[in-house]
């Protein structure tokens, strides 16, 4: 399971995930689980705004890049 936390609400929801997953890019992968990801350059690497943890770019890494980062498997959004 992959927990989505929002900083500024303190809300949390939880998302399974199969190993078909782990090659998605994880932007991609969240918004296909209903997660608002902020992206005005659509995932091309520019914008920087779908940054998680205030560090990594959603749109550069793929979901199992993120649980090799995080095993944990916590995505945190400041804005959320």
């Amino acid at each position: 399971m992959i927990e989505v936390r929002g900083l500024a609400s303190g809300a949390s929801t939880h998302y399974p995930y199969g190993t078909m997953d782990l090659g998605t890019n994880l932007l991609t992968w969240l918004r296909r689980q209903g997660v608002t990801i902020a992206s005005s350059c659509d995932g091309e690497g520019v914008c920087k705004r779908c940054t998680i943890q205030n560090a990594w770019t959603t749109c550069e890494m793929t979901l199992g890049e993120f649980l090799e980062r995080c095993p944990e498997g916590t995505i945190l959004v400041g804005y959320l």
